[in-house]
């Protein structure tokens, strides 16, 4: 049986129609560029958050990089984040001419290491203006103990979001959605993210004031008003037909999620000791939406040919961590060596998990895999 990693067509075949009318309106009143669509997906998708607000931008990239111009982060600052991760979270530092300070991963969650920060804080002190925490597949990172360092050392903190759409994380006893702790969150709606639209687009969510009005201008070339430009900025704007599609996805988002989990829980339950399997860790102080489900394994090289041989999608990230990519030579400092990275780039696979997926075609993957290790 052929199994698709990602099916995007299973997962959005009850919505169709609807989404193709919501295009058709926008065509029809020919409004593309920051139109109405746009206000009213930053509004409801700020209520979900449960921030104040939400300004929609070209991109996940872009929304972290803005997010850096925002802060203020200059040539020269440094800026801590994970070098298991995709390569735009470190990119966008890059960008600001900032220095990259990289800290090692924890084994279990695979997200930056409240230790390794630590250690990068001690090591670079006031050099350090903002910490990117990336939550990783779906699973949130410790976000009160990196608020902790963020206050006791007046570090911004920008996270990652853009493969953590609705993930919620426990914060000292209240429960929040990532995107709504940091200085501001970043997310991507590339289409086969947990909430995506029909190519590029992002969005960044913020409760500060000053913060917020920054990126309204910074997104749409520096304006202040109609051709007054107060400082110079980009051409960064989430277009009008992307945001009437979020619209209608964003009511499917904790639907689409919960299957999500479903599926991953199949897998865990029928993965367990299965050879040298690894599952994904569940914290109890957060829930995992399972952008990705990802296994760690010795075999996985010969894993994934296997699979691949049988017509079994899957997929690896990330194989090489951003410090051992030459784009990232001489670009970034660390306080302590990379092991954990590079250790566990090597043994991660991720296997087919979206919302729409068969019983047969789930079954046919586990199966698959018991059979490899037997």
């Amino acid at each position: 049986m052929k199994v698709p990693f990602i099916n995007l067509s299973a997962t959005e075949k009850s919505i169709n129609n609807i989404i193709k009318r919501k295009i058709l309106q926008v065509i029809k009143r020919k409004d593309f560029i920051l139109g109405k669509e746009v206000k009213q997906f930053e509004e409801n998708f700020s209520k979900y958050i449960g921030c104040k607000y939400t300004v929609g931008v070209a991109s996940g990239s872009a929304a972290l990089f803005l997010s850096l111009k925002a802060l203020d982060i200059k040539p020269g600052d440094y800026v801590v984040t994970t070098p298991f991760t995709f390569t735009a979270t470190a990119e966008c530092i890059v960008h600001c001419n900032a220095k990259i300070v990289f800290a090692d991963i924890d084994e279990k969650t695979y997200n930056i290491s409240v230790e390794e920060i630590h250690k990068c804080v001690d090591k670079f002190k006031r050099k350090i203006k903002a910490i990117i925490p990336v939550h990783l597949y779906g699973l949130p990172c410790e976000m009160y103990k990196i608020m902790e360092i963020s206050r006791e050392y007046d570090i911004k903190v920008i996270e990652d979001a853009a493969q953590a759409h609705g993930a919620m994380y426990n914060f000292n006893g209240l429960k929040k959605i990532v995107g709504s702790i940091g200085d501001t969150g970043c997310f991507s709606f590339y289409p086969t993210k947990n909430l995506s639209c029909y190519g590029d687009g992002g969005a960044i969510t913020t409760n500060e004031d000053e913060i917020y009005h920054k990126l309204l201008k910074l997104r749409n070339h520096g304006r202040e008003k109609h051709y007054f430009y107060s400082q110079i900025g980009f051409n960064s704007r989430l277009d009008n037909l992307q945001a009437a599609i979020l619209l209608v996805k964003l009511k499917y988002l904790d639907k689409w999620n919960k299957e999500r989990q479903k599926i991953a829980k199949i897998y865990t339950e029928e993965l367990k000791g299965v050879g040298d399997i690894i599952t994904p860790y569940i914290s109890d102080n957060a829930t995992h939406v399972f952008h990705l489900y990802v296994i760690r394994t010795k075999q996985r090289d010969k894993l994934m040919n296997y699979l691949l041989s049988k017509n079994i999608g899957c997929a690896i990230q990330y194989g090489v961590p951003l410090h051992l990519q030459p784009a990232y030579k001489g670009l970034y400092e660390t306080a302590n060596t990379l092991t954990t990275s590079e250790r566990i780039s090597n043994e991660v696979l991720s296997l087919p998990l979206y919302p729409g997926i068969k019983e047969l075609e789930l079954e046919c993957v586990i199966d698959s895999i018991k059979k490899f290790f037997k």
